[in-house]
């Protein structure tokens, strides 16, 4: 019964913008989000979306993988209907058309990639002897390499070219998502490479829509707090780490 309550509030949410739309000559909402996570972790977000997309009648959702500055940048610029998925105060310091969804479905844990598995890691603020590579777009992990200065530092655009840059030796660490770097080591074909413990970060993410979209933001946390209530959050995560281990 409270899970067909539940059902029953996202219809009405829906059926208000509707008529909001309809209004405007609107008869259903098609949302464009974009994410500059990569695999497995993109596909985590698609699984999501997907799942989001089916319980919400008059709102379709498309799902893109793009460079993670120029997912930012396309909603930003009002192209793009979302970002899946960041932290909202790192975000909204340089961009100020994001609004989040305050119902989180994702952790992303940052992690110090090095050749040496013991290397002496433990905080960014160990990072300063080194030189260090990380990913433009990865907000988090570039604003705080940079804040600690280390010796040398490197943005780079994509994880593929961060990993080939540790391997060569050109960098000490390489610093991004635990599983998307897991998942670039394995596609290249890497060895020798190791992910340092502790994680560097862990924070929860959250998806950010255009501010164009605020109405759909109380829409989106219902329904991602039934999909975490009723296990299938888990359960796409499950498949996640499955099909990247």
């Amino acid at each position: 019964m409270q899970e067909q309550g539940g059902k029953r509030v996202i219809r009405r949410m829906i059926l208000f913008m509707a008529l909001v739309m309809s209004s405007a000559g609107v008869c259903a909402i098609d949302l464009h989000i974009t994410t500059g996570f990569t695999p497995p972790v993109s596909d985590f977000f698609r699984q999501v979306l997907a799942e989001a997309d089916r319980r919400l009648p008059d709102v379709t959702i498309s799902f893109e993988v793009l460079p993670a500055e120029r997912s930012l940048e396309l909603v930003e610029k009002g192209f793009n209907d979302g970002d899946c998925c960041r932290i909202p105060a790192v975000i909204t310091q340089s961009y100020k058309r994001f609004i989040a969804v305050n119902e989180s479905f994702y952790s992303v844990r940052f992690s110090a990639f090095a050749r040496q598995p013991d290397l002496a890691i433990q905080s960014f603020s160990d990072l300063k002897p080194y030189a260090v590579g990380t990913v433009k777009g990865w907000k988090a992990a570039v604003n705080r390499v940079h804040a600690i200065g280390p010796a040398r530092e490197y943005v780079v655009t994509s994880p593929e070219q961060l990993f080939q840059m540790l391997d060569m030796g050109r960098i000490d660490v390489g610093v991004m998502g635990y599983a998307s770097g897991l998942k670039a080591i394995s596609d290249l074909q890497l060895k020798d490479i190791y992910a340092l413990e502790p994680p560097l970060l862990k924070k929860e993410l959250f998806l950010m829509l255009s501010d164009k979209h605020a109405a759909l933001v109380p829409v989106f946390e219902k329904v991602f707090k039934a999909m975490r209530e009723d296990g299938t959050i888990e359960r796409l995560y499950q498949d996640m780490l499955r099909v990247g281990s």
